[in-house]
């Protein structure tokens, strides 16, 4: 009986001091905690930074209100990485960023805590954490070039494999007159000489478009 009589006594301390530790705590619950962004980790942010791709995505959402769509983001990457204009993109182009963003770069953000990304709908959001990053991306410009930049290096790549097929052209073409120095080459050797040098300004291109970025 005497158990059954102390025991409304204690619940009403008990409350009493509950309360009392709420307003000690700013009313707020003693086991409640305001919510705050995970730290990164060293290794984390060293992972996420490392690639451009990844940087340019983070600097496309935070020079757009910290939202974006998956089609618009592969769209902009795609003409910063060949520098050209959006207008100007190829299919494959739009597909080659469009899957590497899908399949590798956004998920692992994703996973990071770095961005929300919603797959099936192909929103991104970037999220709290990536405050964190700010300091390494400021010196990280990845504004689009201005296409009169673009035409020029285009037309500086034009020149330079001219000039070298000239060259070329110039020293076949004495060999075959037979100049001092030159003519002892038969012309099969020219032949060969041409041929190697088509196909190796041709590498030089096809490399350049399939520079991985």
């Amino acid at each position: 009986m005497a158990t059954d009589s102390l025991q409304p006594t204690t619940d009403a301390v008990n409350q009493t001091d509950i309360e009392h530790l709420g307003e000690a705590t700013g009313g707020q619950s003693p086991v409640s905690e305001q919510s705050q962004p995970e730290l990164l980790s060293k290794d984390v942010v060293f992972e996420i930074l490392k690639n451009q791709r990844r940087r340019d995505a983070l600097r496309y959402l935070k020079e757009n209100d910290g939202e974006a769509k998956l089609g618009d983001m592969a769209e902009f990457i795609a003409a910063k990485e060949n520098e050209i204009d959006i207008a100007a993109l190829s299919s494959s182009q739009r597909k080659r960023v469009y899957i590497g963003l899908y399949q590798c770069h956004l998920p692992k953000m994703d996973s990071a805590g770095i961005v929300d990304f919603d797959k099936n709908r192909g929103d991104i959001t970037i999220l709290e954490t990536a405050s964190q990053l700010d300091q390494f991306l400021d010196g990280d410009i990845i504004s689009m070039p201005e296409s009169g930049t673009a035409t020029a290096d285009a037309h500086s790549g034009a020149k330079r494999n001219l000039s070298i097929a000239a060259g070329v052209a110039a020293a076949v073409s004495a060999g075959l007159l037979g100049v001092p120095g030159l003519e002892q080459v038969p012309a099969a050797g020219w032949a060969v000489v041409s041929t190697a040098t088509l196909m190796a300004i041709t590498a030089m291109e096809s490399y350049k478009e399939r520079l991985p970025v």
